[in-house]
């Protein structure tokens, strides 16, 4: 047999006043127009009701005995539980300071007695349909603001993966030339130890070219040993920026050109090139991981959209002093530039000319709430189609503490 579905709550009213006759005209009235209808004869057990019904809307008499109608729509909106029930004020009283009361507390709306039930169905309705169109709207919030989290999380996954490759890439060059340097030396020194454990006589010329060898293997062998420790700390200092909003002093010219470093794996697949000029004095106290994600996603957003059909093209990253205390980092390639209309909208989240190829359009969005919100700083585009395009980051020395 076929399951029966859940009917839906119809919508609950709580009715507040210290009128038998009214609450009873009102239970009457609102049941038969398909309400949940709740009744209480004063305001204390008004908020008790309230908290326990869960009501999607309260008609609330101001003029009660004991609390009125005001303190308890304030008390009722002082409670996280209550605070988004809304209050429908029911009042005698044609007031203008009153009714101008009634809205300062929390109040959405009010009726004057004697109504007509007309009006009080058309007022409920209007703000039972209003509720639930925020609610509806929250959770819309919530599940954008979820599915932006989940975005945002992949797109630092890939980071790291791409951390890992350049980690592999780069590592390889100076392990690689060590194992071969080391394995022929090996093999050298085998060749003497064999001559010595024989008693063979060893001509000074094969002793001196003995040496002179293992001298310039110890010298190969520190160099490329010393590269691969520049290189894992370099990359140590990367992935710990990166996983990170840590701040500290740093040279911009490290940070640039270690998350640069990061990038070459992927960049090495293309025709096209990424040269930095960042002065080497340039000191900065601010927040290094933030940093290097602006700048990974904008130069990766250089190589994926900037050289659509061409086979050659670069990515410059050039700092300068920009006013006492601030720099400017500009990230330009001479690709094929952005419309006049994307360039609005480019900022936003989720706009992207690339979706369902690979863009998620989180990435500017993101490069945009770094540099302003953690970095105190501002980022500008230029660009004209065909003649390339320039991010300009205007940043501060010293960031903004947090």
């Amino acid at each position: 047999m076929p399951s029966k579905q859940a009917q839906p709550r119809p919508p609950t009213v709580l009715v507040v006043d210290d009128s038998p006759t009214l609450l009873l005209a009102l239970l009457d009235h609102l049941s038969h127009h398909g309400f949940l209808v709740v009744l209480a004869h004063d305001a204390r057990e008004g908020m008790m009701r309230a908290a326990l019904a869960e009501p999607d809307l309260i008609l609330l008499d101001i003029v009660m005995p004991g609390l009125d109608g005001f303190e308890a729509c304030r008390r009722l909106k002082a409670d996280a539980d209550t605070r988004e029930m809304p209050v429908i004020f029911m009042t005698g009283l044609s007031d203008a300071k009153q009714i101008v009361s009634g809205f300062a507390v929390g109040g959405v709306d009010y009726i004057t007695k004697p109504f007509q039930v007309e009006e009080v169905l058309a007022r409920i309705n209007t703000h039972i349909a209003l509720r639930r169109a925020n609610n509806e709207l929250k959770q819309a919030y919530q599940s954008l603001a979820r599915a932006q989290e989940d975005l945002v999380h992949h797109e630092k996954l890939a980071a790291l993966g791409s951390l890992v490759a350049g980690i592999a890439h780069e590592l390889n060059t100076p392990i690689g030339n060590s194992l071969m340097v080391a394995s022929t030396f090996e093999a050298q020194t085998g060749d003497i130890r064999e001559h010595f454990n024989k008693g063979e006589n060893m001509r000074r010329s094969e002793l001196v070219g003995y040496l002179d060898n293992a001298c310039t293997t110890t010298e190969i062998l520190m160099r490329n040993l010393q590269r691969a420790a520049d290189l894992v700390t370099n990359f140590k200092q990367v992935a710990v920026d990166q996983t990170s909003t840590q701040r500290r002093t740093f040279l911009l010219s490290e940070v640039v050109s270690g998350n640069v470093l990061t990038l070459l794996p992927s960049i090495r697949r293309t025709p096209f090139e990424v040269v930095q000029s960042v002065p080497d004095e340039l000191m900065m106290d601010s927040y290094p991981g933030p940093l290097g994600q602006v700048i990974a996603n904008l130069v990766n957003n250089a190589i994926m959209h900037a050289f659509d059909g061409r086979s050659e093209g670069k990515v410059e990253l050039v700092a300068e002093y920009e006013k006492a205390d601030w720099i400017a980092l500009h990230v330009r390639d001479n690709g094929n530039g952005i419309s006049a209309s994307n360039q609005e909208r480019i900022f936003d989240p989720f706009f992207t000319t690339k979706m369902g190829v690979g863009g998620s359009g989180l990435g500017l969005h993101i490069v945009h709430s770094i540099v302003s919100d953690i970095l105190g700083g501002r980022i500008t585009v230029r660009s004209e189609e065909g003649c390339g395009t320039c991010f300009t980051l205007s940043l501060p020395l010293e960031a903004p503490r947090h």
